[in-house]
This record gives C-alpha cells, sequence and structure tokens, in this order.
C-alpha cells in the first residue's frame, strides 16, 4: 500500500483557504475523508460537497510529489466536463498533478494512451488514425470494394445484412477469442438473414450464414487495420493487450499508487470490470484505489446501466450524509426516492445561517392549463422573493426540467409544456449577435469549463459555416469533424488552438472578458486559413462590439433567450434532467412526463405515487420504477430554496389523500 500522509491543520487550512469561500471550513465528515489515503469507496448524497472533498485530497498530494518511488496519481472520471473543473480549479495550484508521471482524464482517454494505442502501434507498426464513433461508423456503413475471398453473392448476402442490421456490431473477447457480439460484451450474433416484407421468409443455411460471418470478421478486420477504431475498440484491444502481455498490469500498478474515479456510478460494466482488474487486490496490494460517487444517480443513456448492480461497494465505504445544497424538506422528499437507501441530511443555510424551510410544492394542472406551468412556477419564485425567502440576482439559477422531450400525440412531454423547447445539439449553430455578446452569455456560476469551451467551440463554428468552410462530404463542419480535420491536416495548429482554447477558458472563468476577446480576435484569422478561407463574411461578427463591463450572461442576449421563460425578473430555464445533472439550482421545477407503458403506469407521479407520499423504496422493483425514481432522484436534488413537481389534475386525484399532512404546498394553474 501507498504510505500513509500525515495531514496537519495547515495542510486542511491551506485547502479550505484556496476551495472554500472564506469562513467556511470542511465538517467532520469530509476531513475523514480527505485525510483517507487507502482502498475505499464514498458515497455521497447530493450537494455533500463531495468534489470538493476531493479536490482537497488531490491538493494535498500535490504538495508530496513527486514520489520517492516514482509513482504518481491516477485521476478518472466519465466526462471532459469533470475533468474540465477539476484542471480549472487546481491548475494554478498544483505543481506535478498535472505532469509526468500523472495523469487527469476520462476513463476513455487513459484506455486509449496507456493500453489501446501502444497495443495497436506495437501490432501495426503505427498508430491508429481514429478512435471515434462517429467516424468509425461512416466507414462501418459505407463498405469499400469488395473483399477477397467471398463470391458476389456472398458480398451481397453480407450487404443486404448490414443495411437492414440494427445491431451495434463489436468486436469482444470472449474466453480467449474475438468475437462479433452485440454492443461490447453483449451477446453474440446469429446473423440471421434479414425479413423482407410481404415475402415469405426463408433463412440462410448454416453454411450461408457462415460466410456472413466471416464477411464481417473480414471487413472489421479491415477497418481495424487501416485505423479505424470505435471507442468500444479501444476496450477490446484493452482487454486482449492484457491477455496476451501477463505484465501490463503490474506496470500500471508501479506506475500510479493512488488511482480516483469519480462519478463511479455512471461507469458502464466494461468500464468497471477493467478498472478492478487493474487496481483492486484484496489482499492490499500496491495501490490505493478509491472509488467515488452515488449509486442514486447513474442515468446515462446505457439502459442496461440503470441497474447499475456491478458496482458493490467495498467493506470500507465511507459516506457523506450532510447536504449542504439541500434544505431538511428538500431533503426529506428526496431521500423517498434513493434506490439504494442512503441517509441524506439537509443541512442548507441561508445567507444569514437559518435553516431553509420553503416547503415543497405540488403544480396541478389540467388539459388547457400544462402551457401555464412554467409560468405559475415563475409567479411563484418570485413571489417568495418579495417575501425574502429567496435570493434573486442575476446568477439565481432557476431552471424547469422534464425527463423525455419528443413530441407525441396523447403523451406529455416536456415540449408540451414548453412548444419551442430546443436540445442543445440543436442550437449548437444559431445564429449569435457577436462575438463579444456570444462571450457574455456564458454562465460561470458552476466553476466549470464546460459552458466556457462550449461557446468558443459554438463560435468557431458559426464562423466557419459563414465562411462556407465544408468537410468533404459537402457539409458544415460539426465539433467532432472539426476536431478531425485539424488534428490529421494541422496537429501542430490542432494542438495550438487547444492551449489557445484552454485560456480562453481560464481568461472567461476570472471575468477578464477583454483578454480573452482581444486574444480570439489576434488568432481567428490564422484558424480561417488553416481551412483555406479568410476572414471576411464572418468579420463584423468576430471584431464588432465590446464584452460588458462585468462579464457574465446578459438578460437580453439573443443566444440565451431560448429555452428560457421569463416573468418580470425572474428567468427560468428549461432543460433536460440529463442536461442538469451534478448542477445546484435556486429553484427546481420537475416537470413529468410520459415514458414507456407498464409498472404501474407511464409518469413519474404514477410510478412513484408511494415515494410522493413519504414512503421510501425497498425491495425489488421494475426496470421503469428504477428510472423513474433515479431520474426524479437527480431532479429533486437540485434546488437550495424551492422544489416544485408539477402533475395533471387526473394523477393529482389519485394520491391526494395519501399525500403525508403538511409534505408538500398545494397550487393550481
Amino acid at each position: 500500500m501507498p504510505a500513509e500522509l500525515n495531514l496537519s491543520r495547515e495542510t486542511i487550512a491551506l485547502a479550505e483557504r484556496i476551495l472554500l469561500r472564506p469562513g467556511e471550513s470542511f465538517d467532520e465528515e469530509r476531513r475523514r475523508f480527505i485525510g483517507d489515503f487507502s482502498t475505499l469507496d464514498l458515497l455521497a448524497v447530493p450537494g455533500s460537497g463531495k468534489t470538493t472533498a476531493l479536490l482537497a485530497k488531490l491538493l494535498i498530494l500535490d504538495r508530496q510529489l513527486p514520489r520517492s518511488d516514482g509513482a504518481g496519481v491516477l485521476m478518472l472520471s466519465h466526462t471532459n466536463a469533470a475533468i474540465d473543473e477539476i484542471r480549472g480549479r487546481l491548475g494554478p495550484h498544483c505543481t506535478h498533478l498535472f505532469r509526468y508521471p500523472n495523469f487527469v482524464g476520462t476513463i476513455q482517454r487513459f484506455v486509449d494512451e496507456f493500453i489501446a494505442i501502444p497495443y495497436y502501434a506495437n501490432r501495426y507498426r503505427r498508430t491508429p488514425l481514429y478512435i471515434d464513433d462517429v467516424v468509425y461508423e461512416r466507414q462501418f456503413k459505407q463498405p469499400r470494394g469488395s473483399i477477397n475471398g467471398f463470391s458476389p453473392q456472398e458480398h451481397k448476402n453480407a450487404l443486404r445484412y448490414l443495411n437492414s442490421n440494427k445491431k451495434k456490431i463489436r468486436w469482444s473477447w470472449i474466453d480467449g477469442q474475438a468475437v462479433l457480439t452485440d454492443g461490447y460484451n453483449g451477446k453474440v450474433i446469429e446473423f440471421n438473414k434479414p425479413r423482407a416484407r410481404a415475402k415469405i421468409y426463408t433463412d440462410w443455411d448454416e453454411k450461408e450464414r457462415s460466410r456472413v460471418k466471416a464477411w464481417f470478421h473480414a471487413f472489421k478486420r479491415r477497418l481495424l487495420g487501416a485505423g479505424f477504431l470505435s471507442y468500444d475498440d479501444a476496450y477490446f484491444l484493452a482487454q486482449v493487450a492484457l491477455h496476451r502481455n501477463s505484465q501490463l498490469k503490474s506496470l500500471l500498478q508501479r506506475r500510479f499508487a493512488h488511482v480516483f474515479v469519480d462519478e463511479m456510478q455512471d461507469m458502464d460494466r466494461h468500464q468497471y470490470d477493467l478498472l478492478e482488474d487493474l487496481f483492486f487486490d484484496p489482499s492490499g496490494g500496491c495501490v490505493a484505489y478509491q472509488r467515488i460517487g452515488d449509486t442514486n444517480q447513474s442515468i446515462y443513456e446505457d439502459k442496461r446501466s440503470w441497474e447499475n448492480k456491478h458496482w458493490d461497494t467495498r467493506e470500507r465505504t465511507l459516506e457523506l450524509n450532510g447536504s449542504h445544497r439541500l434544505s431538511p424538506a428538500v431533503a426529506r422528499i428526496a431521500s423517498m426516492f434513493a434506490v439504494n437507501p442512503i441517509r441524506i441530511d439537509g443541512r442548507g443555510k441561508n445567507q444569514n445561517g437559518s435553516s431553509i424551510e420553503i416547503k415543497p410544492h405540488l403544480i396541478i394542472y389540467g388539459d388547457d392549463s400544462r402551457q401555464l406551468v412554467i409560468s405559475r412556477f415563475a409567479g411563484l419564485v418570485s413571489e417568495l422573493a418579495n417575501a425574502n425567502l429567496i435570493p434573486l440576482t442575476p446568477e439565481t439559477r432557476i431552471k424547469a426540467i422534464g425527463w423525455t422531450t419528443k413530441s407525441e400525440p396523447e403523451k406529455t412531454r416536456l415540449t408540451d409544456y414548453y412548444p419551442s423547447f430546443e436540445r442543445e445539439s440543436s442550437r449548437e449553430l444559431s445564429k449569435p449577435v457577436t462575438l463579444a455578446s456570444q462571450l457574455d452569455t456564458i454562465d460561470v456560476s458552476s466553476g466549470s469549463f464546460a459552458p466556457i469551451e462550449q461557446c468558443i467551440t459554438g463560435s468557431l463554428l458559426w464562423i466557419l459555416r459563414v465562411e462556407g468552410v465544408t468537410d468533404s462530404a459537402g457539409r458544415s463542419f460539426v465539433r467532432k469533424t472539426m476536431r478531425e480535420f485539424l488534428q490529421i491536416e494541422h496537429p501542430d495548429a490542432w494542438d495550438e488552438l487547444q492551449a489557445d482554447v484552454y485560456q480562453w477558458c481560464i481568461a472567461l472563468a476570472c471575468g477578464q472578458h477583454q483578454s480573452a476577446l482581444q486574444s480570439m480576435r489576434q488568432k481567428l484569422p490564422a484558424f480561417c486559413m488553416l481551412f483555406g478561407k479568410r476572414l471576411i463574411a464572418s468579420k463584423d461578427f468576430v471584431f464588432e462590439g465590446s464584452p460588458s463591463v462585468s462579464g457574465g450572461a446578459q438578460a437580453g442576449s439573443n443566444s440565451l433567450e431560448r429555452n428560457v421563460v421569463v416573468y418580470g425578473d425572474v428567468r427560468v430555464e428549461v432543460a433536460t434532467i440529463h442536461r442538469v445533472k451534478g448542477e445546484t439550482h435556486c429553484a427546481t421545477l420537475y416537470l413529468e412526463s410520459f415514458y414507456e407503458k407498464g409498472a404501474g403506469g407511464s409518469y413519474e407521479s404514477e410510478r412513484m405515487a408511494a415515494q410522493l407520499s413519504g414512503k421510501p423504496l425497498h425491495g425489488n422493483m421494475h426496470d421503469y420504477v428504477r428510472q423513474s425514481a433515479k431520474m426524479m432522484y437527480v431532479g429533486f436534488s437540485r434546488p437550495t430554496h424551492l422544489l416544485c413537481f408539477a402533475l395533471h389534475e387526473s394523477r393529482f386525484q389519485k394520491i391526494d389523500g395519501s399525500l403525508a399532512p403538511g409534505s408538500w404546498e398545494i397550487i393550481r394553474c
């Protein structure tokens, strides 16, 4: 095991000065975690300060580096946004953490850089061209030329299967063999003949089926050899590398003495298994491996991850039960939806130090008043602000959130409450006014670089579109294709752009809008030249205007008025639950929505009726119940002050008599 670290009061005080607001300190729960460098799990309730405690631990470790044995620290998370937050908050204060032999990055990047790419380079004597699902699928769906050894009819059969296929054909390493499965480590594919409409169906015989299977093996090997890898291919190569190189595991364990995995609940099964195989030793071993997260917040898209049964907590498990975000009233409600029961102590305080005690509200609507729900919520926020119960400032975050968005007849979705809702992907290239005003729309209150980087990248893409720049297929560039083009055609310029974007993010996060704007204006002409264009059509966008004195989101900015309901001084942003995971709001409105049929209903208020009435979850449950519970747990645990839940009058009538007295305030639109 790594050497124990002795933490002095001065060390903790240093972390508090850097990471906390003046006058704040780490409570006993977080100090216990910060000072423990053994192998363990940390289960943390929403708003517990888990991320800040982890940053304190990393900050303290940085003071102990470099180690005498040359080992480093491995810090992994699921998303780039989480890594950006770590770099943004610790970058100016850490001397060693972001340098060799340490690694701070996503699980995907770790697997790529330390296992998959080295193995690929050793076998093919070059590095892959791409590790990217979009590029891979483009190559996979458009086979070029024939494959030697297959007759025209066999090639035709394979293409028929490819064109009608709905499966995600992936390599998997099972029992020491490479097989083709439906998704990584999924079910082995049988390659049955696709069914045709209005025709008598006759399946391929065994020989025909085996030849289609052989064709796909050959085709996938050709793609792999050509350097086109999906993200799953990287994990496949990692499995093969570990199987064929018995020393690789011990080398990685010697490289990293401390391993931290944040948001562990968001890891897929194969990611979890790989990390366990590499770094967990039940007898102790040489690696301190800490897994951190909240099993109740695993809401990512892979339906196989909903149950999240693969994260079995260690015998040594710490908990952060105190939520500094949630009030006691909201904590009591949110805890009812915990699939894996955990105590939530609501410790949210007002600025004067008193407990926040605004009763959660049910907003009841009818068929004719559904689109009035958000404005009714905004009006309630305004009333509470006028009563000095809610702080209403330019930085106050007020959101209305929902699970599903696609509009369908007789099924209430987010778009039925707010018909003009646009998903983020469709808004990325919406026309901004000027670069200066675009920078003013950035919300830096989360402390993360993610929204800043998204704004910068969106501006770059807008410039390319205005200048008429297209890719080889004649399509406008998007984030991934722009990155791919620069990495292949101008790798040095890509590295320089990455460094520039990082510096712009730092400047904007620190409120230095003018400095960032001037630097971007200097760099953008050269950026356009990389695509063979001059800065002409987008010149006014780049060089007109100046940022506001204060910076930050402006109420009248064009790009932020989408998905926003304005009610007097109250601005309510409309978003999906996935979009707000990890955020803190002052007030949150959860809008019930249709999701499948079964398990007691189709809406959260039907499947979760008992929990809305104050009864915790227990025992085995249907997948739809589990999914609904996790969505409500994430959504209900966002607000510091006010929680509202909107449900239809017909569904409210079914639970009205069972609500615990005094648990909800009921209002109607």
